[in-house]
């Protein structure tokens, strides 16, 4: 349908043919709703637009099912297990392996002895420790 046809719909004398009301309805209705629908996006792109960034410290899957306030460590003999207290602070103890052995956070380096709890200087639980034992060795805990 060319321009001049289209705009004739609008024009022309109302209530002759029925076939040409009900294409006149139609085109009307299509114009409403293209002038709905740019009205709206003008309105929308007008708004306010907010860029939210999630803390991915805090963030866990659905289905990752460790624990926020303990988790134990295994590797070279050595198990050391890692709590969250109430007050929010990290302690670890070591259950196994020999004495002597040292944690290496950043660093830092924290001495362990089997059965003694001690103070760790994390804000979270961390995937891997780094422990040297006493022959210089490091060993990856996971």
């Amino acid at each position: 349908m060319s321009r001049s046809t289209y705009e004739s719909l609008f024009d022309g004398p109302q209530g002759g043919d029925p076939a040409e009301d009900m294409v006149r309805a139609l085109a009307l209705a299509g114009r409403l709703r293209r002038s709905a629908y740019e009205l709206a996006t003008d309105e929308m792109m007008e708004g306010t637009w907010v860029e939210e960034v999630a803390d991915e410290s805090e963030m866990r899957l659905a289905a990752d099912d460790r624990s926020l306030t303990e988790r134990t460590y295994a590797g070279g003999g050595y198990t050391i297990v890692v709590q969250r207290t109430l007050e929010g602070v990290h302690v670890a103890q070591q259950l196994s392996g020999p004495s002597g052995a040292t944690l290496r956070l950043a660093d830092k380096w924290i001495p362990l002895e089997p059965g003694v709890s001690v103070e760790l200087p994390l804000d979270g639980m961390p995937d891997l420790l780094v422990l040297m034992d006493l022959k210089g060795r490091e060993i990856s805990l996971r």
